[in-house]
């Protein structure tokens, strides 16, 4: 009679645990949860707006860590208290295929830098978001002062900034365009070239003064407008204007 009560309280036990468990969250400590991933999910966007070194634009790539700290807070907060509620969380993950095309490993360590703020701040572990968050800021502009004074002499590692020209026609002389070109450079450094039948590519490394670059974007739009047959782009990994 006994095993039969001790089984019966067992077993509601368990449905009352898997089925009927409420959510009681604490409101303020969750609010202080959803602020604290947004501020530290902020500071890690300049951080990496500041010093990444990735050729996407990381002002739109970063646009996505604010709201994804916030929503990795809100399912951890909601989950932690109900193990069938983690269980639907992972099967509704399961069903769920993201496709998101990630071409550099720097941009896969910051998302996954921003998911660990939101994972300690639904955890209610407000330390260990905030010194974890510091500590690895610090780490990485130190990683980058250290690489900038290594390589301060090496345009290849320092340069951003990527000119291309292109030269269609067998007569077209690209010495008068480069000429013209580096008057308003600092230098011109040649990356890679290919030639074609009709088409020859030109790409360079380049820097340059913010005081020559409306100087510069002249020249080149003069270039463009008088020959036909010259084609410029020009890419800037951390942006030209910054």
């Amino acid at each position: 009679m006994e095993k039969n009560i001790v089984s019966d309280f067992s077993k509601k036990q368990l449905e009352n645990f898997f089925f009927n468990s409420g959510v009681d969250i604490n409101i303020n400590s969750f609010i202080f949860a959803i602020v604290l991933a947004a501020l530290l999910a902020f500071l890690i966007k300049l951080t990496y707006v500041k010093i990444s070194k990735s050729l996407n634009d990381k002002e739109h790539f970063s646009e996505t860590f604010v709201p994804l700290a916030i929503i990795i807070t809100l399912v951890i907060t909601v989950v932690k208290f109900s193990l069938a509620l983690s269980l639907g969380l992972v099967g509704a993950l399961s069903i769920v295929r993201f496709r998101a095309a990630i071409k550099e490993p720097e941009e896969l360590v910051y998302l996954f830098f921003v998911i660990g703020v939101g994972l300690a701040s639904g955890a209610n572990q407000f330390l260990i978001a905030i010194t974890a968050t510091f500590v690895t800021i610090f780490i990485l502009f130190i990683r980058k002062f250290y690489y900038d004074k290594i390589n301060k002499n090496n345009y290849t590692d320092l340069s951003t900034n990527i000119l291309q020209i292109q030269f269609t026609g067998k007569k077209q002389s690209s010495d008068e365009t480069l000429v013209k070109i580096k008057k308003s450079v600092n230098y011109l450094n040649l990356k890679s070239f290919s030639s074609d039948k009709d088409l020859r590519i030109f790409n360079f490394w380049f820097d340059i003064d913010k005081k020559n670059l409306n100087t510069f974007l002249k020249d080149i739009e003069k270039i463009t407008s008088e020959n036909d047959s010259v084609n410029i782009q020009i890419f800037s990994r951390s942006g030209i204007y910054e």
